[in-house]
């Protein structure tokens, strides 16, 4: 079999797999934490920090007030806004440090991880876990592409996914985000 259509089974089967355990509780209560905020800022690391600045930039598209944190435009955060955090192992020192700032000032804190145990977990209000390379060690990581991806792109589809919920309950179409969009590009 090509390598490159094999990875992309592992990769769409692993999906499958994090989708059938996904705690919808759980999302609905993220969802819940994001629409209560009055600004929503966003963060990772690394990959994490793509798949963050994606996320952010659904969250606008929505009519969100959302910011990427370290952008040049981000304001100063209140205990009225919800910060969500993207890390796969829940210990990347940079998000860690900025969880802490967001407890610091009594702001919400919700992350997407599959650490349920790491500190960025212990820290956060609402945890989302994402069954990833990190949590599943059965997976041959040889087979796929390295350091994280399973993590970055299920998480990327579950947030994803968690816009395509918001749209349904807030009645937003496809239409609304088109108009949303950058014309500046």
């Amino acid at each position: 079999m090509n390598q490159t259509k094999n990875s992309m089974e592992i990769i769409g089967n692993h999906i499958k797999e994090a989708s059938s355990e996904l705690e919808q509780e759980m999302v609905n209560e993220f969802i819940n934490k994001i629409k209560e905020g009055n600004k929503v800022f966003v963060l990772g690391a690394g990959r994490s920090g793509f798949v963050a600045k994606m996320f952010a930039m659904r969250l606008m598209h929505l009519g969100f007030n959302s910011f990427v944190v370290g952008e040049t435009i981000t304001p100063a955060l209140s205990s009225e806004d919800t910060v969500v955090a993207i890390s796969g192992s829940g210990e990347t020192s940079s998000t860690i440090k900025l969880a802490k700032t967001t407890k610091e000032n009594n702001a919400t804190l919700i992350s997407v991880t599959s650490n349920r145990d790491s500190t960025l977990s212990s820290l956060s209000d609402n945890i989302i876990s994402v069954k990833s390379e990190f949590s599943n060690k059965k997976i041959d990581k040889t087979k796929i592409a390295p350091l994280g991806t399973l993590f970055e792109i299920t998480a990327l589809v579950l947030l994803d996914s968690i816009v395509s919920q918001i749209m349904k309950t807030k009645d937003i179409s496809e239409e609304y985000l088109e108009e949303m969009h950058a014309t500046l590009e």
